[in-house]
């Protein structure tokens, strides 16, 4: 009896560390299909103060790329993402592209953990190429409780620091941070500053 008892004991300890553990862990990125909407509060600071809904529907996947139609965006009516990760590679305005990350820009891996640091860089390029430089950023991860529709969630939050274009310190770039739902794996809210483009909002998910 006293082993059964230890045995049991064992089990209970490993089954609340691997909950412990997937607790802080994103396995995958939330998987859209063809046809999915998804919408966001949007609230803006730069280029003005504003408040909007932007919606967005995923109308093709090909080569690793997602195409979604974009809705009430001044800044976009197409955004193209990668598939595995949920990087930005492109967004276009009335048939023209607007401006580019090759391969895409940085900030979203999976898995994604607690306490995971990394460093992304990209070519980056805009205005019909009159802009193109080097991106490099440094990624970090923690774990945080966020407000939003009413209900609390729990997310991986993950912060961007230390901004270079072309090897020197990015002084227009001031924040991007992303907070990723742990249970679903979908972006729940993003903060993003770059006073160079004259952006600032604060974008979340409607759900």
């Amino acid at each position: 009896m006293k082993y059964v008892k230890l045995l049991i004991a064992s089990i209970l300890f490993l089954f609340l560390n691997l909950k412990i553990i997937s607790a802080d862990e994103i396995s995958n990125r939330y998987l859209y299909h063809i046809g999915d909407e998804i919408n966001f509060s949007i609230e803006t600071k730069l280029p003005n103060k504003s408040k909007y809904v932007s919606k967005s529907r995923l109308i093709d996947i090909k080569d690793g790329e997602e195409i979604w139609n974009v809705e009430n965006s001044p800044t976009a009516d197409k955004r193209i993402y990668d598939r595995e990760t949920g990087n930005w590679v492109a967004s276009y305005k009335d048939g023209n592209e607007i401006a580019r990350a090759i391969p895409h820009n940085g900030g979203l891996k999976f898995p994604l953990n607690k306490g995971d640091k990394w460093s992304e860089s990209w070519t980056f390029t805009a205005a019909g190429g009159l802009v193109t430089g080097k991106s490099e950023a440094e990624y970090k991860v923690k774990r945080e409780t966020v407000k939003a529709n009413n209900k609390k969630y729990k997310t991986l939050k993950i912060e961007m620091k230390n901004p270079l274009w072309n090897s020197e310190k990015d002084k227009n770039w001031k924040k991007e941070i992303r907070w990723i739902d742990i249970a679903t794996g979908k972006i729940i809210k993003i903060y993003f500053k770059n006073i160079g483009f004259k952006m600032e909002y604060t974008a979340t998910l409607i759900e």
